[in-house]
């Protein structure tokens, strides 16, 4: 029982002064035999309960991560890629974080794959850079729009010309597009990923 209190003795020295340091005390003490796993842990279970030592000592809280504006969500989505090139390209970028809130409607890889050969080229060129800014600037929506408040309505887009929302059977529509992931949130906006890229001229 001695060497049992002293051992957890220098658990709780280890967990107060850090976490690593409780940690290889932990694992000397079990590897070594000098006190069972089982008694370790009933005595950690203690501590905690008794409050000698913190709980997140033992157990320790991952950090949060800092919330992003909506450009940094789209720099954290590889399956998005891009459509933030093309964001970048296009200058979108430049309103999308020196204002909000706003609800862009990003379209996936495999959307931007699907249309004809050669078309995300051609509208990466410098000099097709207008046209891409008419194109993305109509995949963001001024206001904040999570996919809970979508019925049936119709927005402005970054573009100027106004797009229909809607809800049917659960599913929501932009455009002709659907919503496969909704609702990610950012510090001036939300997105919401679409399986297809919208036209404004033919939506």
């Amino acid at each position: 029982m001695t060497i049992i209190a002293k051992s957890i003795s220098s658990i709780a020295v280890a967990l107060i002064f850090g976490a690593g340091l409780a940690q290889n005390e932990l694992v000397r003490l079990v590897d070594s035999k000098e006190v069972p796993r089982e008694e370790v842990s009933r005595e950690l279970v203690r501590l905690v309960a008794s409050k000698e030592v913190p709980r997140e000592l033992v157990h320790p809280v991952a950090p949060k991560e800092a919330p992003k504006e909506v450009v940094e969500i789209l720099y954290s989505r590889p399956d998005l890629s891009m459509f933030l090139d093309a964001v970048k390209a296009s200058g979108v970028e430049i309103p999308l974080r020196r204002s909000g809130p706003w609800t862009v409607l990003a379209p996936t890889n495999d959307a931007f794959k699907a249309l004809p050969k050669g078309t995300f080229d051609e509208w990466s060129k410098p000099e097709n850079r207008a046209m891409l800014a008419e194109v993305i600037g109509y995949h963001v929506i001024r206001g904040r729009m999570p996919t809970s408040e979508i019925t049936t309505t119709d927005a402005t887009t970054l573009q100027g010309s106004r797009i229909v929302l809607k809800k049917s059977d659960g599913t929501v529509w932009v455009g002709r597009g659907e919503v496969l992931v909704g609702d990610l949130e950012g510090t001036n906006g939300v997105i919401h990923v679409i399986n297809m890229v919208l036209d404004p001229n033919g939506e």
